[in-house]
Formats: C-alpha cells, structure tokens, sequence
C-alpha cells in the first residue's frame, strides 16, 4: 500500500518510518510480548501511541495508546488505520508526530519512558523526617520574602483638566 502523506511540510519529517522498520513492524502470529517487539513512539498534545505492528497491505496498527489527561487508562489494543493519525490536524492536540529521538530498546521500554512523565516525584519533609532525628540539626537561612510591592499612589484632589496645565 503506498504511503501517502498529507501533513508532511507540517510535520517536518515523514509520518512512517523507512521501509527496514516498517518490515520489522509486520503482524506476527503469535504477537510479541511488548519486552521483545519493536516499536515507532507518536506523541500529540492528546497524549502517546506506542505502535509494535503495522500491517503493510491496509496500514492497520496495534499498540499501546495513553491520553495525556488519563494515564491510568492506557491500554494495548487495535489503533486502526494509522494514516487517520498521520491525518488530523483540524485542532491543535489532534496533531500526531513521530518521536525521532526515541531511542527505547523494546515497547515496554518506552511505555515505561511515557509513564514516568505522569509520576509526580515524591516530596519528603526533612524537618520531621525520624531518621534524623539522632543527627545534630542544620541551621537553615531564613527564607527571605520578595519586597512589598509598592501600591500606587491615587491622587486626592482633582488636578483639573489636562488642556488647562
């Protein structure tokens, strides 16, 4: 099937990758287990498409899709047509690229990559923190607070009007 390309001045780069990759992303019965298949990471403001199988006679994938705005509910499963992706640009987060510098050795490498944007970093609180509660303390600067800042001055009195002055 020829792959056409309806955003590609926009996009910058092709949507498909070369022929080799493509080849390598062929169906195979049974499927590869995420550690062991290869894969094409997109990304869109709506979220990220991890593909391991792209079929060569209709361009149907399969892979793993997580919204932005739910990472729970990231899923593996039929992503369809995938020139439906390479073609919607009408709103600015239906916009789909290809990651070029994705670099992830397997599909569960780079699910693992994308998930790890959505954890927030754990925050410990030092001042109360019980296994330094044997150790002596450490003087802290005080914290310093940005300068008031200054209110304007409003007049009290009319000054009249400006084609008098």
């Amino acid at each position: 099937m020829p792959l056409f390309e309806t955003q590609r001045t926009l996009r910058g780069h092709n949507f498909y990758p070369g022929a080799p990759v493509l080849r390598s992303l062929a169906p195979r019965d049974p499927r590869r287990k995420p550690e062991a298949s290869p894969c094409i990471v997109y990304h869109s403001p709506w979220g990220h498409l991890v593909v391991t199988e792209i079929n060569p006679e209709n361009l149907n994938g399969y892979g793993w899709t997580c919204r932005s705005s739910d990472p729970g509910g990231a899923e593996w499963g039929d992503l369809g047509y995938m020139g439906a992706f390479e073609r919607r640009r009408g709103r600015p987060w239906e916009f789909w690229e290809r990651d070029l510098f994705s670099d992830d050795a397997n599909a569960a490498a780079a699910v693992a990559r994308i998930l790890q944007r959505y954890t927030q970093p754990v925050r410990r609180d030092t001042r109360h923190d019980p296994e330094q509660e044997g150790a002596p303390a450490t003087p802290t600067a005080p914290t310093t607070r940005p300068a008031a800042t200054p209110i304007a001055r409003v007049p009290r009195a009319s000054r009249g009007v400006m084609s008098r002055r």
